[in-house]
């Protein structure tokens, strides 16, 4: 679901009409209430998502993705945006990214990217509700991978969205943006060493189809071979591959996400080379 300007942002049917229901155990003819506990269900598929403690507390998809557009209408220097709704596990899960148009940065000559906002929902606990701040590259559009400590809000479901002071971290998310993009122009000057390589590739744990589908692509975007015959690339450069083929190559959305939080931890190798040509 993707949805071309702010007026036409109406939340299409498809999302699951959760309900909460009692937990019992116990044989057909004497069951028991299971105290404290309840069932999250999809009422019109009568699938369970998760059995969960009384204290945890519903945010419907649907409500969260409201919130933080009731949010970024009062924020005028976000300007127009577009989101797209994806779903895992029939709807247990659920990413909403929005992007704006118009809060870009130029990272190399011609090479741009735009602010993003990821949300994240579940009703099968497997994720927390969480925003991250993101990019989008229009070069090879796939999206770009921003460390926690940029931008991260993680909630349990034991809080209403109200008590989440979510308010003053959207409303900073072009300065956080920005800085972030400084990051990423410096790692354009910083060229790809292969020890750094082989740490980030570790982290990542990609099988072995996947290592030669990168290497092909780190090939192709090389501008030669140094002396050692290592592909002369930045790690600008690098990055993106490892974005490009994240956003291209999952076989899911649980899968895609996945492999972010894998990035987003190699990205310690990263700001490790980037510290060390500041010293």
């Amino acid at each position: 679901m993707q949805e071309q300007t702010n007026a036409q942002q109406d939340l299409f049917p498809r999302f699951p009409r959760v309900i909460e229901q009692p937990v019992s155990w116990g044989s057909e003819n004497k069951l028991h209430a299971a105290e404290g506990y309840k069932a999250i269900v999809d009422s019109n598929t009568g699938k369970v998502f998760s059995i969960v403690s009384e204290d945890y507390k519903i945010i419907r998809h649907e409500q969260a993705i409201g919130h933080i557009k009731s949010i970024i209408a009062r924020n005028d220097h976000l300007g127009k945006y577009h989101n797209e709704v994806n779903f895992y596990n029939a709807g247990g899960r659920m990413r909403c990214t929005f992007t704006f148009p118009g809060i870009s940065a130029e990272i190399d000559k011609g090479d741009v990217v735009n602010l993003q906002l990821h949300l994240f929902n579940s009703y099968d606990v497997t994720w927390p509700f969480i925003i991250i701040l993101g990019a989008f590259r229009f070069v090879c559009a796939n999206g770009l991978v921003i460390g926690k400590e940029i931008f991260y809000i993680r909630k349990r479901h034991v809080y209403e969205l109200d008590d989440l002071n979510i308010r003053k971290n959207i409303a900073t998310a072009t300065k956080r943006f920005e800085k972030q993009a400084g990051k990423w122009m410096n790692l354009a000057q910083i060229p790809l060493h292969p020890t750094t390589y082989e740490k980030v590739m570790k982290s990542m744990k990609f099988g072995k189809n996947a290592t030669e589908e990168i290497e092909q692509r780190i090939e192709l975007d090389a501008s030669g071979y140094n002396n050692e015959d290592f592909p002369e690339i930045s790690l600008w450069a690098f990055y993106n591959v490892l974005t490009w083929y994240i956003t291209y190559k999952a076989v899911s959305l649980n899968h895609r996400v996945e492999m972010e939080n894998r990035l987003r931890a190699a990205m310690v190798y990263f700001r490790s080379v980037q510290n060390q040509r500041v010293r």
